[in-house]
């Protein structure tokens, strides 16, 4: 069996307006990296999967070249906050034919350009799930693959700036082929 992960109802139904498509569940995670790994580990508690995609919108760092609306799969993601205490990077184990990126989980999202900056010689994108997602796929020994669609520039503050209408119309469009 395969599982869909969105943190939000927003991103699975900007996605997939007319449903989820048939052979797959789908689990609203919630935000950021306790709410995805408490809900993901009571999922794969409760039934076994072969496979789980997580989809959803990202911050891109200026330096990484993406533009907005790019759709992405992380390959690796670690959790930047952490990094000078403890090595935590965290590695897809799923391939889609899309541009690899490397990612960011954060506690809070970049709200300058000079922390854009320093985030960005780490990584391509940020996001506030993946990191979980990778660990908790990793130790129910799930196959993981993360697609993101680039909403904003990473040190944009304001969420009102976001495109995250037009990165989930790209979400939608790249699994339109699956539906």
């Amino acid at each position: 069996m395969n599982l869909l992960v969105f943190a939000t109802e927003m991103e699975k139904n900007g996605v997939f307006p007319n449903g989820i498509p048939k052979g797959y569940d789908c689990l609203i995670s919630g935000v950021g990296i306790l709410a995805t790994s408490i809900s993901l580990s009571k999922v794969f508690q409760r039934k076994k999967y072969k496979n789980a995609i997580q989809i959803g919108i990202a911050g891109a760092y200026r330096s990484s070249g993406l533009k907005i609306g790019d759709v992405v799969e992380v390959e690796s993601d670690c959790l930047i906050e952490f990094l000078p205490w403890e090595p935590n990077t965290f590695f897809a184990t799923g391939t889609a034919s899309l541009k690899k990126t490397k990612s960011a989980t954060v506690l809070n999202c970049a709200k300058t350009e000079k922390t854009g900056n320093i985030r960005g010689k780490i990584a391509q994108i940020e996001t506030m799930e993946g990191a979980a997602f990778f660990a908790v796929c990793k130790e129910y020994g799930v196959r993981a693959t993360q697609i993101r669609a680039i909403s904003n520039y990473a040190a944009k503050q304001k969420k009102s700036e976001w495109e995250i209408e037009g990165a989930l119309m790209k979400l939608n469009s790249f699994f339109a082929p699956f539906l």
